[in-house]
């Protein structure tokens, strides 16, 4: 995504400021950087406190001091203990409430009807649902990051978890999806009309469940299984339709391949 002109100019904003009139500046690198300057301030950036990590830390984009592929560590053993973790579980399980009859039971979603966080308008001022929120060790997670860490696993830093099934307050972890911005705002444009084949075809290519997350999910009555685009619905919980324990590709689909037809 090219810089916005406006904000950033051609010259490094720091080699400006300091060096005399008479000498070119060198070319803004990143940030309005020159790469000299822009190197530096990213040592004086924090580092990731996982073993071996070397990643820095912007502000905002970590939690206690991981990032976003370690964050998950803080959701587990030994940061955490077994009784805490089957707590946690319990309160999120207790906050889906899926519904047979309603619309998401065509994709499968959990639906979050705990808490949410604020509500914005989109972009065309209509109402917003927002995302759920779960507290964590007194720490606030939003609903459907908990669930992709917990059951998946992190992500690349500077990545955002897509719903692939347009449903901002579904927490099922194989609907979700991690992809840059700009990414995830050209799928969100894309999905505008309502196909909802379109968006079956999206969520067949991403893994399945691992099949002990999805046993944890039957036996708690939520859907686990899938769908076939123009065919039947999600098998629901435990009401005896036969799903297959397929664990789907390695590895997540790149994002071109997810918006291929």
């Amino acid at each position: 995504m090219a810089r916005p002109k406006a904000k950033y100019g051609r010259s490094c904003l720091v080699c400006l400021s300091t060096l005399p009139r008479h000498i070119t500046p060198p070319p803004h690198y990143a940030n309005g950087l020159c790469e000299k300057h822009y190197r530096a301030q990213q040592r004086k950036k924090p580092q990731c406190k996982a073993g071996g990590c070397t990643v820095r830390l912007n502000r905002g984009h970590s939690r206690q001091g991981y990032c976003r592929w370690h964050e998950p560590l803080l959701l587990k053993e030994p940061l955490r203990s077994p009784e805490a973790i089957t707590k946690t579980l319990e309160k999120f399980r207790s906050q889906i409430t899926p519904n047979a009859e309603g619309p998401d039971n065509l994709f499968g979603c959990w639906p979050w009807t705990g808490r949410r966080n604020k509500v914005e308008p989109g972009s065309g001022g209509e109402a917003r649902p927002g995302y759920g929120l779960i507290t964590i060790g007194n720490n606030e997670w939003l609903a459907h990051r908990f669930s992709f860490g917990y059951f998946v696993g992190g992500h690349r830093p500077g990545h955002t978890l897509d719903h692939v099934c347009r449903n901002s307050l579904c927490v099922r972890p194989d609907h979700l999806m991690p992809m840059t911005q700009s990414r995830n705002s050209q799928l969100e444009h894309r999905r505008n009309a309502d196909d909802l084949d379109a968006v079956l075809f999206d969520l067949l290519k991403i893994p399945n469940m691992q099949p002990g997350i999805m046993l944890w999910g039957m036996l708690k009555g939520l859907p686990v299984g899938r769908a076939i685009p123009g065919g039947e619905p999600f098998p629901y919980g435990l009401d005896g339709q036969v799903f297959s324990y397929d664990l789907g590709p390695a590895r997540y689909p790149d994002v071109p391949t997810l918006m291929q037809r």
